[in-house]
């Protein structure tokens, strides 16, 4: 089954002890591993914060799943580049290989827009957000090559 980047992921929530850090489930009156008392507003802001941290490391790790296809794009680019130059003679596929890697940069970009500024996160979430930027960068290289091969097809067909 597909789901959307924007679809809600299932989590369950968890609070999170605040003496031994053990998640238990939402409801739990005392940890179990360490005896210590869970008072029901903490629950409800623990399970609050682990819920938003697992949201944004599901949406993170589907996001990165894209990457590869980063590196297919380069020699599909390339394709459209040849198809362009000796069967068109003008860049016009080209345009549309263009659209590859802006829709991941504006999922990334939505992303960070949604969780980045979250001070709470634990240390997945920080290694999901470092994930986010070097797929960010890597998008955005390959963004770049992309439209300096498009400004020289253009400068090459007007020059002929």
């Amino acid at each position: 089954m597909r789901q959307s980047l924007n679809q809600q992921h299932a989590v369950v929530p968890f609070v999170e002890c605040p003496n031994c850090k053990q998640l238990l489930e939402y409801g739990a009156t005392m940890c179990p591993r360490c005896r210590e008392e869970i008072d029901p507003d903490y629950a409800l802001l623990s399970a609050s914060v682990v819920h938003h941290n697992t949201q944004a490391c599901a949406i993170a790790n589907t996001i990165k799943g894209f990457d590869p296809f980063a590196y297919l794009a380069i020699p599909l680019s390339a394709v459209m580049y040849l198809i362009d130059t000796y069967a068109v003679g003008a860049p016009a596929l080209f345009y549309f290989v263009l659209a590859w890697p802006l829709i991941p940069l504006v999922v990334i970009l939505v992303w960070f827009k949604r969780y980045a500024l979250f001070k709470v996160g634990d240390e997945e979430f920080a290694r999901a957000k470092g994930d986010l930027r070097s797929s960010m960068l890597l998008w955005l290289a390959l963004l770049a090559v992309q439209v300096i091969v498009l400004l020289w097809m253009r400068g090459r067909v007007a020059s002929e």
